[in-house]
């Protein structure tokens, strides 16, 4: 028998290499979110109800308490597949409110109306005619021109590159293919808040939360930390049976934002 002792090194040193291949693998799953990554199939009908609620600390009472319902209806737009989705907050009042309508296959947008208290008028994106609107609400003084030109500029700019509605973000996360480890690239656009911009959204892990009925639920967590904010973060936690995200936590200028998802429908 021959003596291997001199191929030892060998061996430890392709292993090593191996190793070292297979975990910046791991490390380097990046996927560049497009049409055909998304599992459109798991968008349901219906209500999906949150309350979003703010903490000064994770053990402060909760502060500004809004409900959120977002109801999603899937049907014909122009002859074509689509989902209606419209959003309403409410806080004593209604707060803020949304109509938009996305592509069945690929969720882009086709139109977003959107109002909000605090800004005092509204603005509708039509992304197939290519126009934007704007309706004065509340604005002793109009809509300065600055505002309306910056929005347009924003909007023209968004038809460069596919990108996802930013505003329907915890819808987006149950489309999501999740992988232990795995970072989502996503162009997003806020119509009317913003130019798109590419995000990073990494699987972070597992864990599990508690149902109502003391049930555990076992989840992905899903983290983005915000570079321009150095400590501050967004994190979801995402079903992994459901794909509904059940919770999320944002900690920003050194307060807590929490958002979680109810378990029955409002009155209607």
């Amino acid at each position: 028998m021959k003596n291997l002792t001199g191929l030892k090194p060998i061996f430890i040193l392709s292993f090593l290499i191996l190793s070292t291949f297979v975990s910046a693998a791991q490390r380097s799953d990046t996927l560049y979110v497009k049409p055909g990554d998304l599992q459109m199939s798991v968008l349901r009908n219906g209500d999906y109800n949150y309350v979003v609620y703010n903490k000064k600390t994770k053990e402060s009472p909760a502060s500004r308490i809004v409900l959120i319902n977002f109801y999603v209806e899937k049907k014909s737009y122009h002859n074509h597949p689509s989902i209606f989705i419209t959003q309403q907050w409410d806080l004593d009042t209604v707060v803020h409110s949304s109509s938009s309508i996305f592509d069945a296959k690929t969720f882009a947008t086709i139109m977003h109306d959107t109002y909000w208290k605090r800004l005092g008028y509204s603005m509708k994106f039509d992304f197939e005619a290519k126009k934007v609107e704007f309706k004065n609400v509340s604005l002793k003084n109009g809509i300065p021109d600055s505002i309306k030109s910056k929005n347009i500029a924003d909007f023209n700019n968004s038809f460069d590159k596919y990108n996802l509605n930013w505003h329907e973000d915890l819808l987006v996360y149950t489309l999501l293919p999740y992988k232990e480890n795995r970072t989502f690239m996503i162009n997003y656009y806020d119509p009317g808040f913003g130019k798109a911009e590419e995000v990073s959204y990494t699987v972070t892990g597992s864990a599990f939360l508690t149902g109502s009925n003391g049930e555990k639920i076992d989840c992905w967590v899903l983290n983005h930390d915000e570079s321009a904010y150095p400590g501050s973060y967004e994190r979801f936690w995402i079903s992994k049976k459901t794909k509904e995200v059940l919770k999320e936590e944002d900690f920003y200028n050194h307060a807590y934002r929490y958002k979680l998802k109810l378990g029955v429908s409002g009155d209607k």
